[in-house]
């Protein structure tokens, strides 16, 4: 194979990987999301911590998924006056469990 080749290939699954970080980050966001909603008291259909989860782009070229909410580690971890309601962890497993069982190319 020659240079321009690789080169080309490397730049291709680097795209790839790229756009699958950020569909991972993006599934991240939305199971987050759901939980929130599912640990909602009463039939609500406004949450501003749902609201709030979204992903960024790091300057480092990172991409990270947050929220504004101060409040929101008290939701996830709990307080001891309530317990723990976690929503960014199980979302956060849940996509790692999905990116393990990605079967990965083979380079000729």
């Amino acid at each position: 194979m020659k240079v321009p080749q690789l080169t080309q290939m490397a730049a291709n699954y680097e795209t790839k990987l790229a756009r699958m970080i950020e569909q991972m980050a993006d599934q991240i966001v939305e199971g987050a999301q759901r939980r929130v909603y599912q640990n909602l008291k009463g039939r609500r259909r406004h949450s501003p911590l749902a609201e709030s989860i979204r992903r960024a782009h790091d300057p480092d070229g990172g991409i990270r998924v947050f929220t504004d909410k101060p409040y929101a580690r008290y939701v996830e971890f709990g307080t001891i006056a309530q317990s723990a309601r976690p929503f960014l962890t199980p979302a956060t497993e849940e996509v790692k469990v999905t990116f393990a069982n990605i079967k990965t190319p083979q380079i000729d």
